[in-house]
């Protein structure tokens, strides 16, 4: 049997935070525009990328009318719990192994997304495996 939760709070809860975040992504992310700096201009060009990603997503799933299967929802977080861990490796990765400001600026701004949706799927992934415990 598969478990089925339609409900505007769902959507809101995982939509909205992440609506939040691409909105301050995207503002402080546009101060590249101002940079001269290769370093700071790549994390904040970073930034205002990953912005507008997060915003896209962020909307579709505020936005959604579909009805959530918490089984499938739980793997697609999982799925994510462990992209994110990637976002955060190869982040790092730039600014260990970067050679100059623009992969080392990169690194830092890959390594904040990475922190923060890891940080917000695993919050989902639990509050979906409590939602599932509950019916």
């Amino acid at each position: 049997m598969e478990l089925k939760f339609d409900n505007a709070k769902l959507h809101r809860r995982m939509g909205g935070p992440l609506l939040i975040w691409a909105g301050i992504n995207i503002v402080v992310g546009s101060f590249y525009l101002f940079s001269s700096d290769d370093f700071i201009k790549s994390a904040l060009t970073m930034t205002f990328i990953w912005g507008l990603i997060n915003g896209i997503l962020g909307l579709i799933t505020y936005l959604g009318k579909k009805v959530y299967v918490l089984e499938k929802i739980k793997k697609v977080l999982l799925v994510n719990i462990y992209l994110d861990s990637v976002y955060f490796i190869v982040g790092v990765f730039l600014i260990l192994l970067g050679n100059g400001a623009i992969f080392i600026g990169s690194g830092i701004g890959i390594t904040i997304q990475g922190i923060f949706l890891f940080t917000l799927d695993l919050f989902h992934h639990i509050y979906i495996k409590k939602i599932i415990a509950l019916q």
